[in-house]
């Protein structure tokens, strides 16, 4: 695997380390959004190994996973379409139309992780046939 999509991947589990320790902190919001983060990641990285091309300047995590030409199975599909909207909802107080501490709880914050872990776990699946 090319040097850049593995720092991608490493960076992709890193955030997904990180998010537990944001739910283990209660810190929800952020656990979602690193949860989201790590499947960006994840996706970018195989972007860069399937297509062997940079990737968009897209944080669509539908897009990027549909660009990559691989089947999707539908639970994946809907692992990223639950993780999609929390890019700017868990950060910012304009999107959230509120605090977005409030608004998120253990039980999103515990799917958003669980469903990257399996996105993740699809991906390096995938790398390792590619």
């Amino acid at each position: 695997m090319r040097e850049e999509a593995q720092l991608w991947l490493d960076d992709a589990i890193y955030d997904l380390e990180s998010a537990r320790i944001m739910f283990d902190g209660a810190r929800h919001n952020y656990a979602v959004w690193l949860a989201r983060q790590a499947a960006e990641k994840a996706l970018k990285a195989a972007y860069i190994v399937v297509l062997k091309t940079a990737f968009p300047r897209s944080h669509n995590l539908t897009q990027l996973a549909r660009e990559l030409g691989w089947s999707t199975p539908a639970s994946i599909k809907a692992h990223l379409q639950f993780l999609n909207p929390h890019y700017t909802v868990t950060r910012y107080v304009d999107a959230a139309v509120g605090r977005p501490s409030d608004i998120y709880d253990s039980e999103i914050a515990e799917q958003a992780i669980v469903k990257s872990k399996e996105v993740l776990d699809w991906i390096v699946n995938n790398l390792k046939t590619s």
